[in-house]
């Protein structure tokens, strides 16, 4: 999928002026909008975008994700959430 593509099942879903990560590489990390209106991203899912379509090995995507995305996110109107996962150990 496009960046222009996932900006129009967007609207074609009732969502308007929804601000999404331009890069192209994080289409496919994108994972639904939150009850704000915030589009939400998958932080594994860019790293893995970024392995696929860039090239680079998972440090270099994880520090190009810090430098150049998390630091832009105090510029947007509504910035996008990026979800984290932690996974923890169950006790049995």
């Amino acid at each position: 999928m496009t960046f222009e593509e996932l900006n129009e099942l967007i609207t074609d879903n009732g969502y308007e002026d929804i601000p999404l990560f331009k890069h192209p590489s994080y289409v496919d990390a994108f994972i639904g909008i939150s009850d704000d209106n915030r589009a939400i991203y998958d932080f594994d899912l860019m790293v893995e975008c970024l392995i696929k379509e860039d090239d680079i090995d998972a440090s270099s995507a994880i520090e190009f994700i810090e430098y150049n995305t998390l630091k832009a996110l105090p510029y947007y109107k509504n910035p996008p959430i990026i979800k984290v996962t932690f996974q923890t150990k169950i006790r049995v």
